[in-house]
């Protein structure tokens, strides 16, 4: 039976609780921080909106590792943040994000983290039902059903290739290039994107039978994660539910230079692509010189989690006043 958006909205209002029950429960420290920053990040993929000198935030990651750096040990926000040129079935350009982080803590306790949060919201909207149904199918969420997938996996499984430890970027794309006969000239002109098509759609085949932790991914698809000894992978974990990305995370990366290096390579790649180059966080930058501690962070994208839980096939139906109802 086909709930009202009224009733939708009333069981996200229940899932936001929820979360906070979870992160108040873990003693974790809320921290109130701003919408408008004066440096964001330069991920190619992410595109900031200007306010004038300064951005509407993408994200709180760098909030939340200054505050771990400047003293406190679990932080966690839960507000909105804004990505221009996101407006589709799954994406509104302002959105609410859980993003968290502990130190000192493994990945593998992040991922706990997460994990608890989704179980615990199935305990409390399907009492005594181990099985989400998301758009005809009945996903396992409970704890054991969990699965790992590495990024390798992922595209051996959905396009036959195999993805070798000691890749060259290079050949990568080449190869991928022959298997995406079906793309628009414009994904074959640029490798990353060509890649990020390529992954968009595996990823929507998966995490029915079961939620993923998707983990591994190439270095290059992130500038804030840590890598692996050779760099051609970081320590990074997805989680997929019912095709949909719900959560991103990985360790500190905690070397200043290494970060800067990071920064201005995506700048670069920014500007090669025509994009804008980005004022990046500096008072992060700073923060990372004087020294962060060991730990890790996750982001959760709530109104996904509450497209989940609510069986809805579009983010709109999820939200008070869509983009297009504005």
């Amino acid at each position: 039976m086909q709930i009202t958006r009224k009733e939708k909205l009333l069981k996200r209002q229940r899932i936001i609780e929820i979360i906070r029950e979870y992160f108040k429960q873990e003693f974790f420290f809320e921290a109130d921080v701003p919408i408008l920053v004066s440096g964001t990040t330069p991920d190619i993929g992410i595109q900031s909106f200007s306010v004038g000198d300064k951005y509407l935030t993408p994200s709180t990651e760098y909030h939340i590792k200054r505050m771990i750096a400047g003293g406190f040990d679990k932080v966690f926000t839960l507000t909105k943040n804004f990505r221009e040129y996101e407006f589709d079935a799954l994406h509104n350009p302002e959105f609410t994000m859980l993003e968290w982080g502990r130190s000192p803590a493994s990945l593998e306790k992040i991922e706990q983290d997460a994990i608890s949060v989704i179980t615990a919201v199935q305990d409390n909207l399907y009492p005594g039902k181990s099985k989400l149904p998301y758009q005809g199918f009945e996903i396992p969420v409970q704890r054991e059903h969990w699965r790992e997938m590495t990024f390798q996996e992922l595209f051996y499984d959905e396009y036959g290739f195999a993805i070798p430890e000691s890749y060259s970027t290079e050949e990568l794309f080449t190869s991928l290039k022959q298997r995406a006969v079906d793309r628009d000239a414009v994904f074959q002109d640029d490798p990353e994107l060509l890649l990020s098509d390529m992954l968009d759609r595996a990823i929507k085949k998966i995490g029915f039978d079961a939620p993923v932790l998707l983990k591994k991914w190439p270095a290059h698809l992130t500038s804030s994660a840590e890598g692996l000894p050779g760099a051609r992978w970081t320590v990074r974990t997805e989680i997929i539910i019912g095709g949909l990305e719900i959560a991103d995370g990985f360790p500190f990366l905690r070397d200043y230079e290494t970060q800067r290096y990071y920064f201005e390579r995506a700048n670069a790649r920014r500007t090669a692509r025509g994009l804008p180059a980005v004022r990046y966080d500096r008072q992060y930058l700073a923060a990372l010189k004087n020294g962060l501690p060991a730990g890790a962070g996750m982001a959760l994208g709530v109104d996904r989690l509450c497209m989940l839980f609510t069986d809805s096939g579009n983010i709109r139906d999820v939200l008070c006043f869509p983009w297009d109802e504005l």
